[in-house]
């Protein structure tokens, strides 16, 4: 049995930051490749988890907001950093229509399907639905990026829920317009959200801004 030579907090932080946009970027490449809308949403998750991913492994944004904060400090890491305003660009520029179909769709609101388990706590899903969507109009009237971008993803996460745990058909039946604009929005946003941890890694490679790898190198041969 191989042994451990390092654990977690004995890995450099530039190797942490190295390997995450190592990681990303290959999952980013297939995603490039990718022949199907399902296989492109999959794989630009997986690039985009890998920037995002810390050393807490599990994530559940909706059942602990603890972690749904850690969330939405990476992206605003991300939106602080982005001195090029690329995010705002997209977002307002190239995927208006994209996100206002997403928000609009009820099927990737988390709440609704705790309402559909017969959770209490979502009895009111529809109220939380209109609230939160007028929130972020609100957001997307005053550019507020990071707000706009939190929500966005949220949906999407759900979204990756539904295919990573077999809640879809395949290319087929009503998950197939939502896998179609997730993979789109995640086709504009993820190459950018690499280009602009590059450039803050790039400029400070010891940075401890994006934090720990879920799971790093503890051995020096490892991949």
């Amino acid at each position: 049995m191989p042994a451990i030579v390092r654990t977690i907090d004995q890995v450099p932080q530039r190797q942490h930051n190295e390997d995450r946009l190592r990681r990303a970027d290959s999952w980013h490449r297939r995603g490039e490749k990718a022949t199907s809308d399902a296989e492109k949403f999959i794989f630009l998750w997986i690039s985009f988890n890998a920037v995002y991913g810390a050393e807490v492994a599990t994530v559940d944004f909706e059942e602990n907001s603890r972690e749904r904060d850690k969330f939405g400090t990476f992206l605003q890491n991300i939106v602080d950093r982005d001195e090029d305003g690329l995010l705002e660009e997209i977002l307002w520029g190239k995927i208006p229509a994209l996100i206002r179909h997403l928000l609009e769709n009820q099927y990737v609101f988390m709440p609704f399907w705790y309402a559909v388990s017969g959770s209490q706590r979502a009895k009111n899903w529809e109220f939380q639905f209109r609230r939160i969507n007028e929130s972020v109009s609100e957001a997307r009237r005053y550019r507020n990026v990071r707000g706009v971008l939190l929500e966005v993803f949220l949906r999407l996460y759900t979204l990756r829920n539904q295919l990573f745990h077999g809640g879809a058909t395949y290319a087929t039946g009503w998950g197939g317009k939502q896998v179609k604009d997730g993979a789109r929005i995640m086709e504009c946003l993820v190459p950018v959200i690499l280009e602009i941890m590059r450039a803050d890694i790039e400029a400070n490679p010891d940075s401890d801004v994006w934090g720990l790898v879920a799971y790093p190198r503890i051995n020096y041969d490892q991949e």
